[in-house]
């Protein structure tokens, strides 16, 4: 008995070793996936401001808010890149989690025939919307409506392959993808601006960057295994996961652009331009966020499959979200001054409000990270609270519009609202579990 004690004793001992080095080596991964997709954001999002700190210079405040709130419109207008890009990670991390990488070039085919078809549809519901859609952003030039009608296609078919990468954690070439994007939009658009084409040459470089970028991630994913699967995807399952992705990413996209939208609608061309410039200022937060729920997602998801522990991963993607958002906030406030020196002197005005800016995006990026966990964990508990966000941000713009301050203070607390909502429900997982 004494020797059968000993034995699993020191079974227990040896578990609980391979756990804590299994618990040490996934946090290694993390933070070196998340050091690697990091700093390639963070390059890719340099371009993506260069891109907005061009037109800004290039065309002024009242020109430059037509592009933004073009930029923003596209985003609510090609939801369904987003959707099918959260699927990709998915499928693809279930995939790898099971051992079958076959299943991968299957499944990019299956995407790239959703993509093609969604973006055709996308691109002519926006064509045949092209006089409203100019009207209520004040354009007048109908061309730009048209050009980011394409974008909707390009932007598509591209993000069908970028759910594959992230899924794969293939964070390298990833960051590498996104780069080549970010340089092609901001060469295209000063380019065309500076050839004479104003706001319609800004927004031709949104339809150039994901081009390129597809042409890149081609040479990836053509090198995926061939051969018979061993559980092949199909579509019914996409169908099933799509509809509370879909809800992810219109209820987070949805509060990303409309108060910029609305801000187009309700203010003067001139401070329409400035809040813009804020937000874009501001996301700079949003978009590191990102970087962390992109790495996070395809962990806990493989994980979660594999019935193994996830809650850590999540745990430390927050706390290094938190820290981020911290050092950025404290950075906007102090420094307003350096923040604001990529768009000039004629964007002056928006400085006292680059501190409440940028903390309204860091809930926002902690509200799209735990969106972001669930999914990957196949829950859709965090739909009621964002969809309510969603409806709680139109109507107190709507009501509340007086100026800059005024919406930017609705932002905050629906952001503020989401992101409690959200970490209670997450808590409550969290401690369910232990």
């Amino acid at each position: 008995m004494l020797g059968l004690a000993t034995l699993m004793g020191e079974t227990q001992t040896r578990t609980a070793r391979l756990r804590s080095l299994s618990q040490r080596l996934a946090s290694k991964g993390i933070v070196r996936n998340n050091a690697i997709f990091f700093v390639g954001s963070v390059v890719a999002g340099a371009f993506g401001y260069a891109f907005h700190f061009v037109a800004g210079r290039l065309l002024g405040p009242a020109a430059y808010s037509v592009v933004a709130s073009a930029v923003a419109a596209v985003y609510l207008l090609t939801l369904p890149s987003l959707v099918i890009q959260l699927i990709g990670v998915r499928f693809t991390s279930v995939a790898v989690a099971h051992g079958d990488d076959r299943a991968l070039r299957p499944l990019v085919r299956l995407l790239s025939l959703i993509s093609l078809g969604l973006g055709v549809l996308v691109a002519l519901v926006f064509v045949l919307g092209l006089g409203p859609l100019a009207g209520f952003l004040h354009i007048a030039d109908l061309r730009i409506v048209g050009v980011l009608a394409i974008s909707t296609l390009t932007g598509m078919l591209v993000s069908t392959n970028r759910g594959v990468l992230q899924g794969l954690q293939r964070f390298g070439i990833l960051s590498v993808n996104l780069v080549i994007d970010g340089i092609a939009r901001v060469t295209v658009a000063a380019g065309l601006i500076i050839a004479g084409l104003g706001p319609v040459g800004a927004v031709m470089g949104l339809v150039a960057g994901p081009i390129v970028a597809y042409l890149q991630s081609l040479s990836t994913l053509g090198r995926l295994p061939r051969g018979a699967p061993g559980r092949p995807i199909e579509l019914g399952q996409v169908a099933r996961y799509a509809a509370p992705a879909a809800v992810a990413v219109v209820g987070v996209t949805y509060l990303f652009n409309i108060d910029v939208v609305l801000a187009r609608h309700y203010l003067s061309a001139r401070d329409a331009g400035i809040y813009a410039a804020g937000a874009v200022l501001a996301r700079a937060v949003y978009f590191l966020g990102l970087t962390v729920a992109a790495v996070m997602f395809p962990e806990v998801a493989t994980r979660h499959a594999r019935d193994q522990g996830h809650f850590r991963v999540v745990d430390l993607s927050l706390l290094f979200l938190a820290a981020v958002g911290i050092v950025m906030i404290a950075a906007y406030l102090l420094v307003p001054a350096l923040v604001l020196l990529p768009y000039g002197n004629q964007f002056d005005a928006v400085r006292p409000y680059l501190g409440p800016f940028a903390a309204a995006l860091t809930l926002l990026a902690i509200a799209n990270l735990l969106v972001n966990y669930f999914l990957s964990v196949n829950s859709a508990r965090f739909a009621a609270p964002l969809l309510l966000a969603g409806a709680l941000e139109t109507v107190l713009m709507v009501a509340f519009h007086r100026d800059l301050a005024q919406l930017l203070a609705m932002l905050l607390v629906t952001t503020g609202f989401l992101a409690i909502s959200l970490a209670t429900l997450y808590a409550i997982d969290r401690f369910r579990a232990v």
